[in-house]
């Protein structure tokens, strides 16, 4: 049996920003089996991973083909695989990529006792009128703006009418800046845009 340190842990999203960064620091502790899931294509993500230590890279699209048959080599998913525009309008994309992708993972670390943490935001909690608590009974109560929030919500919805809330993190992200972010574009930090342009 394969102890916990020796376990995969699973990085999606990993060349994104917030990715490339949690790679990072798991490498600063000391923690290598890590690896990359994301679609890579031919953007310059892939810069994002330079000096990162990996033990493997897998594209999104082959992600639960190479899944299969590796449930006890994974100790936990870091989900940040996600579409992060708040201007996207395909709906049917965000609901394809940012709900039912994370449903359909979810439900494989839960099938297989592995811990998972996903990436929630804070676009769930809309205008902020109604408050930004995380009180559970509250969720419903909650108004996203965009397309995105509510495909977030959506997942935090389903994982409570699941009963699973206590069986999995969910992490609600607000203004986030730093290394790595360049590929974003106009979805960069405004941190970012505003360093890009300072004399």
């Amino acid at each position: 049996m394969r102890k916990q340190h020796d376990k995969q842990i699973i990085v999606t999203g990993g060349s994104g920003f917030i990715g490339s960064a949690v790679i990072k620091e798991l490498n600063e502790q000391g923690i290598f089996n890590v690896v990359a899931v994301d679609e890579l294509k031919s953007s310059e993500k892939w810069k994002n991973l330079v000096g990162k230590r990996l033990s493997d890279i897998i594209e999104k699209k082959d992600f639960f083909e190479w899944l299969h048959g590796r449930e006890s080599e994974i100790a936990a998913f870091i989900h940040l695989g996600a579409c992060s525009s708040t201007v996207e309008t395909n709906a049917s994309y965000l609901l394809d990529n940012n709900y039912r992708f994370t449903i359909k993972l979810a439900e494989y670390a839960l099938k297989h006792a592995i811990r998972f943490i996903y990436a929630s935001s804070a676009a769930t909690y809309g205008d902020g009128l109604s408050g930004f608590s995380d009180d559970e009974k509250e969720l419903y109560n909650l108004q996203p703006l965009n397309m995105y929030g509510f495909s977030k919500q959506l997942f935090d919805a389903w994982a409570k009418n699941q009963g699973i809330l206590d069986k999995i993190v969910g992490l609600k992200y607000f203004n986030v800046f730093g290394p790595n972010e360049a590929h974003k574009g106009r979805m960069a930090s405004a941190v970012y845009h505003f360093l890009e342009i300072a004399p």
